[in-house]
């Protein structure tokens, strides 16, 4: 492909709005995996799909950048870059509206992959039509990644205020008309006639640069992907406030823009690496569900990606040798690390948060046997509780609010007070199961700071020392980070305790008095017999009565079963009982001998269980 360069002044077109408007074309395509990660927890509740299916919203549009990079790699030398932008222009403008238009996921899924395809013809041709307009490589190589960071750094405020604001089609909606914009732009006489021969210079093979963004953008995706789920399914906050948080990470990055040229290469690799490594695993260690220390996170993986994509862009993209094939390669790997983070990453964390529900379920059941409200509100919550979450698909977070009726919970402080308990028990566990998905892309983010280190410098430094300081005090800052959440916390946070139904003390209730306090000691006490005798926990004992809640396997109700877990549930309500001093000690024996004794079998045999297996 010729790459521009106008052989006089009186050529260039000298006008900001052109440049303007390429530039905004390519922060479209560069920020669109920032910007619909926000629509991402609005998708899965729309279209009622798993975590690993929503994730391909993401994963489509990049694998076909990725694809359509490749193909174009063999044409760039004979596709003028005007056409090239132009086409891919148009096809991401009608590719945006059939995303807005789109009635099921299947047609989402497909229009995204038309509209990467689009995004790397545009990406590709943008390089030639910004050298033609500023008449010199090395300008439109600039021009060309600035717009790409700017496009990054409002992605995500920008996705979540149309999310909340709009809905999620209105992402799309925005994106047609200023790419249908682009394109008439691209093809202005001005441009057009700006076009020169192409290099001669050797092609460069900057195949280290470009293995190093692969990892780098895997783990990118730790830091929006899952850091948009989390925050907007799990702990419930809106797409503003989510997009807010999130913002910290290309902050982070813009901050550190100009270290890479001012600090010693060795150094830029190794506060880059501590500073993405160690955000992401701030954020696998987060010990409670607040914005500050997720913030704070996100903003050392903004730092570490600053420094390390400073360092790899001129690396990747030397503006001496063929820009456009050299901007063609790294705009595949880039993608294609999205692509391999979301490979890997997405069914690791639907898997987690599959058990994580389960989990949570037995914690949030706990929280209700341990209220304070009346017995029969505290039955009927359990057993809705464990319905929710058995009608939930697997590797979905349930909506916990859907049983505490908010009307109910303003007018009783008790039942408001268990809904906190509850949902805390659940945001915490579910937060826990991230861990392991931010901890892999934390390795992917060490690995790229590995390659990064034997990738050739590849333009001359000048040494600051105030750069200097600044680069060692995130090498020590970004670890104090990590010290400091597990000194708040974070190695126990989501886990709990639970009462051991053998152990549990005679008097399972102290919290209240009366008829309701004294018929919840009693279901208590027969509950932990019941437990104990089965050898499973009075939780797991609750929610195993519904098979599809998933606690089947610990409890197998046949109508032995069934029969030893009641009588032993009496013959401990009646031993708690006397060890309260509740009811006399001949009594109480009295009570025990007729327990151990009485037809269980033909009254059980009288009563249609759904539990009990034939």
């Amino acid at each position: 492909m010729a790459v521009s360069r106008p052989t006089s002044a009186a050529r260039r077109p000298h006008d900001p709005l052109l440049i303007a408007v390429v530039a905004v074309a390519v922060a479209l395509a560069v920020a669109d995996s920032s910007v619909v990660v926000l629509a991402l927890p609005d998708l899965y509740a729309e279209f009622e799909v798993s975590i690993v299916a929503v994730s391909w919203t993401i994963t489509a549009y990049n694998l076909a950048i990725v694809a359509g990079a490749v193909a174009i790699i063999p044409l760039v030398q004979r596709i003028r870059g005007h056409v090239l932008a132009g086409a891919g222009l148009a096809l991401f403008a009608v590719a945006s509206l059939a995303c807005g238009v789109a009635d099921s996921f299947a047609v989402l899924i497909a229009a995204r992959v038309v509209q990467g395809l689009g995004a790397a013809a545009a990406l590709a041709g943008a390089v030639p039509v910004l050298a033609g307009i500023r008449g010199s490589d090395t300008h439109a190589i600039r021009a060309w990644a600035t717009a790409g960071t700017i496009g990054a750094a409002l992605g995500p405020a920008l996705g979540g205020a149309l999310t909340q604001l709009f809905s999620w089609r209105s992402i799309f909606y925005l994106q047609a008309p200023l790419a249908a914009l682009a394109v008439v732009v691209v093809f202005d006489r001005r441009v057009r006639e700006v076009e020169l021969p192409a290099h001669t210079e050797p092609r460069p093979r900057p195949r280290l640069a470009n293995v190093a963004f692969v990892l780098l953008y895997a783990a990118l995706v730790g830091a929006l992907f899952l850091a948009v789920l989390l925050f907007v399914v799990v702990w419930a906050w809106t797409p503003m406030q989510g997009a807010l948080v999130v913002s910290a990470l290309p902050v982070g990055a813009i901050a550190v823009r100009k270290l890479p040229v001012l600090v010693p290469r060795g150094l830029v690799v190794a506060a880059g690496g501590v500073a993405l490594a160690g955000g992401l695993l701030a954020l696998a260690l987060l010990p409670e569900a607040t914005a500050g220390w997720a913030a704070a996170a996100l903003g050392a993986c903004g730092v570490g990606l600053g420094l390390l994509s400073g360092l790899l862009s001129p690396a990747a993209v030397p503006t001496d040798a063929p820009t456009v094939r050299a901007a063609t390669l790294t705009i595949a790997a880039r993608h294609a690390g999205f692509v391999v983070g979301l490979a890997l990453i997405a069914p690791l964390l639907a898997a987690n948060v599959d058990d994580a529900t389960l989990e949570a379920t037995r914690a949030s059941t706990a929280e209700v046997l341990d209220g304070t409200i009346s017995l029969r509100s505290k039955v009927d919550l359990a057993f809705d509780l464990r319905d929710l979450v058995a009608d939930a698909p697997r590797g979905e977070v349930p909506d916990i609010n859907a049983v505490f009726p908010p009307d109910r919970a303003a007018e009783d402080s008790d039942l408001a007070a268990m809904r906190d308990g509850v949902i805390g028990a659940i945001e915490s566990t579910v937060t826990r199961a991230f861990r392991s998905s931010f901890t892999l892309a934390a390795l992917f983010g060490a690995s790229a700071a590995l390659v990064a280190f034997f990738v050739p410098a590849s333009r001359p430094r000048s040494r600051s020392p105030d750069a200097i300081v600044v680069t060692v005090v995130v090498m020590f800052a970004v670890p104090a980070l990590v010290v400091a959440e597990l000194g708040a916390g974070a190695r126990d946070y989501g886990t709990r305790e639970y009462v051991a139904a053998c152990d549990a003390p005679a008097d399972p209730f102290p919290q209240g008095s009366g008829i309701d306090g004294t018929l919840q000691r009693i279901a208590l006490s027969a509950i932990n017999g019941a437990a104990c005798e089965l050898g499973t926990s009075r939780e797991e004992l609750l929610l195993s009565m519904e098979p599809r809640s998933g606690f089947g396997p610990e409890v197998t109700w046949t109508e032995d079963a069934l029969e030893d877990a009641v009588r032993a549930g009496l013959v401990r309500a009646i031993e708690d009982a006397d060890e309260r001093d509740t009811i006399a000690g001949l009594v109480a024996r009295g009570m025990r001998w007729a327990a151990e004794r009485a037809p269980l079998d033909w009254v059980l045999g009288r009563v249609d269980i759904p539990f009990v297996e034939e």
